[in-house]
């Protein structure tokens, strides 16, 4: 990264330009307040602040659009961006007024800080810091709290804290004031000690709050479960749920049957008439609901090869990726859909809800050889055109798929633009001992036919849980 790349934000321009969307300077803003806020300490501020702001950030965002998109986009969000400020002059005023009303707020945090404190710079280096050296230490020798949660933190406090210390420290002599820079240093660890223990305790407020609150939940759900123990609705409800959590516990395990079973259930509770309109984003919706949704997360955000560019196959999305909890194993899944209609096109004959019905009765039994070898017609929307395979190529298309999704995964969050790894906000990813990674790929055929293959285990070195 050169210098002029070097400053805070960066890597959130670069991603939401990684995201495809629809793109907007505006957007960029409102999507990243606090790392703008955060950005404020490493530009040269003047009397006209909201100018100054708007302009820098303007720059680098169309700098940045430049860059990593092609000429024509750049052409039109370059429109878009001077529309923007034509005709959102007030919101983007009252933007960045918030930004430096916050900017300020904890600004004024670090020197009450400071001031609460006592400490000052002196003016004698070694005279002053000679005597003060003990008091540094024991300053210095707090010990740092670890907060839950701590990204939203980094924004307002690491951010705001210590790269203001980075920035100030940078620009001390430091062949004629080196103590003053240790000084410095270890005046504001212990600022940012204070402002971290404060936002430690209103955290453990909230959790606390939020612990009652639960505790109060539960306690109410019980008391409606006890009254209506014997009605026959509650007792159903119940026993679903039961499954669900079962057939969840099994898979973390590495158990995948369970879940399986629940599918096909679930899948013959559907009406032959929609048998032709079947596909894969209603198998995505399907199984999404069959898992906890505190341990799971659908179309995990990955970037394959960092080298690539978008549309070359630089972004991946893993259907379902789920968490382990109390479990064992990190689970990924592939879910790939066969459609009746593809496979009744390639007999050449009239068909209709009762064809595709007794279809689907006759695959439910088929050999699993001969129906691998099935030949299949689909629409590519890649290639724009009508493709033919079969059930096996596609099986296997989705096994390599999901190995190559499992080896990005255990890659950890994406270090750097150019690098391969876990590019999505929904995720907190923690350095940890070895973990495994498991991977599972679900092909259903129609309503009753679902076969399934387990991939090669993956060791990751991250533990993944859901922000």
């Amino acid at each position: 990264m050169n210098t002029n790349e070097n400053y805070i934000g960066y890597e959130a321009l670069i991603s939401y330009l990684n995201e495809p969307r629809n793109w907007s300077y505006h957007g960029f803003l409102k999507l990243n307040k606090n790392t703008i806020i955060a950005s404020l300490t490493q530009l040269t501020t003047n009397t006209k602040w909201q100018q100054s702001f708007d302009i820098t950030w303007n720059k680098r965002f169309l700098n940045k659009v430049k860059q990593l998109l092609d000429s024509n986009t750049f052409v039109e969000l370059k429109k878009k961006v001077n529309t923007e400020h034509s005709q959102r002059k007030k919101e983007l005023q009252i933007f960045w007024q918030e930004v430096i009303k916050e900017y300020e707020k904890n600004q004024k945090i670090i020197k009450e800080c400071e001031k609460e404190n006592k400490f000052t710079t002196p003016i004698k280096l070694t005279e002053t810091l000679q005597s003060k050296e003990n008091t540094f230490t024991t300053v210095t020798s707090f010990p740092k709290k670890s907060v839950e949660h701590s990204e939203t933190l980094q924004k307002d406090a690491s951010l705001l804290s210590k790269k203001i210390v980075k920035s100030s420290v940078k620009n001390i002599s430091e062949s004629s004031q080196l103590d003053l820079s240790k000084e410095n240093i270890k005046l504001t660890n212990f600022c940012y000690d204070i402002f971290q223990d404060r936002q430690t305790r209103k955290l453990k407020r909230i959790r606390d709050n939020d612990t009652d609150d639960t505790d109060r939940s539960w306690k109410k759900q019980i008391q409606i479960l006890e009254q209506n123990k014997n009605n026959l609705i509650y007792r159903q409800v119940i026993n679903d749920a039961l499954l669900v959590a079962s057939a969840y516990e099994s898979l973390v395990k590495g158990n995948i049957i369970p879940l399986i079973e629940i599918l096909k259930t679930f899948l013959l509770t559907r009406s032959r008439m929609s048998l032709s309109s079947a596909n894969e984003s209603m198998l995505q919706a399907i199984v999404e609901n069959l898992l906890p949704l505190k341990y799971r997360i659908p179309e995990l955000s990955l970037i394959m090869d960092g080298k690539k560019l978008k549309g070359s196959g630089r972004f991946g999305y893993s259907d379902i990726f789920v968490l382990k909890g109390t479990g064992d194993i990190y689970i990924s899944l592939e879910l790939k859909y066969i459609s009746l209609v593809g496979l009744i096109k390639n007999q050449k004959v009239n068909y209709g809800a009762n064809e595709l019905e007794n279809l689907d009765k006759i695959l439910e039994k088929e050999d699993e050889e001969i129906l691998l070898k099935r030949p299949y017609t689909y629409w590519s929307k890649e290639h724009k055109r009508t493709n033919q395979t079969t059930i096996g190529e596609v099986l296997n298309s989705g096994i390599r798929q999901l190995e190559s999704y499992m080896n990005t995964i255990a890659k950890g969050r994406v270090a750097d633009y150019f690098s391969s790894g876990i590019f999505d906000e929904r995720v907190k990813i923690v350095k940890s001992n070895p973990n495994k990674l498991k991977g599972f790929v679900i092909l259903v055929i129609g309503f009753r036919r679902i076969l399934w293959k387990p991939v090669d285990e993956v060791i990751s070195n991250y533990t993944y849980n859901v922000i």
